[in-house]
């Protein structure tokens, strides 16, 4: 059945939440919503004004309306395959270049942008394990010496982690990165010198499912539904998606500061 992470209707202004389709289902579309249609049931509705990004995976069918009204309205989908894995995402071409889009350009014509980024990567991990360690030391629960020595070994610099959570998170950290750089009016993927691909959400994405395997804990191990796995996801991501836009904050001083000494 789809499933949302919350279902509630809020006074006022509702938020809007991500849908996350799990069975087989046809979507169709509407003026301003999607119908999703399995034999024996009901049609269900669901107002586009209502949903910040789609989660799918291949049992789904799509209709050319359906995706239309998606990409008109904004709303990034990603499809994930049995493992976990985001195969790929939709996005609208309608967005206007933002100047963090004219910088990311700018710094893609610089021939060695890939060790120059490689290097901000490995700061950010640095980072982000500093952060880590910080919180867990607040929570009484302090890393030992030992562990957070081999952790830097393993993920700063070599970008490897242990796997604490359930394989689907990894695809959900996509999508939550895909739909927050698609209301930023950012592409997932950019072009750079000699046709090199900069794929900056698979990048930040990588940096948010990290963040989740080091924080989770082993409660994920007992959710063996996939509903309940998305609830737990989207719960750590509320308090987390902040760390897309200081990651994006970081990016552009990076960006800036290489270029302005590239020129």
């Amino acid at each position: 059945m789809p499933s949302r992470a919350h279902n509630g209707l809020s006074s006022g202004t509702p938020d809007r939440k991500p849908l996350y389709l799990f069975a087989g289902a046809r979507i169709d579309a509407g003026s301003d919503h999607l119908l999703l249609r399995r034999d024996g049931t009901a049609p269900q509705r669901f107002p586009v004004a209502r949903i910040t990004r789609i989660i799918c995976n291949h049992q789904a069918s799509w209709s050319g309306q359906a995706l239309s009204l998606c990409l008109t309205e904004g709303i990034a989908i990603t499809w994930i395959d049995g493992h976990g894995h985001a195969i790929g995402s939709a996005q609208s071409n309608h967005h206007p270049p933002c100047n963090l889009a004219t910088l990311i350009e700018t710094y893609l014509e610089l021939q060695d942008w890939p060790q120059r980024f490689a290097n901000w990567l490995a700061h950010q991990r640095l980072d982000l394990l500093l952060n880590c360690a910080r919180r867990a030391s607040a929570e009484e629960h302090p890393m030992e010496k030992e562990v957070f020595q081999e952790l830097k070994r393993q993920f700063v610099y070599n970008g490897t982690h242990p796997l604490a959570f359930e394989p689907e998170g990894e695809g959900f950290c996509h999508a939550l990165t895909v739909d927050h750089l698609n209301r930023a009016q950012l592409q997932a993927t950019y072009w750079g010198f000699d046709a090199s691909p900069f794929e900056l959400a698979k990048h930040l994405a990588a940096l948010l499912w990290a963040e989740l395997n080091l924080e989770c804990g082993t409660l994920p191990a007992s959710a063996d539904h996939r509903t309940v796995v998305a609830r737990l996801f989207e719960t750590w991501a509320h308090q987390r998606e902040a760390q897309l836009q200081n990651h994006l904050r970081d990016l552009k001083c990076h960006l800036a500061r290489e270029v302005n000494t590239w020129q």
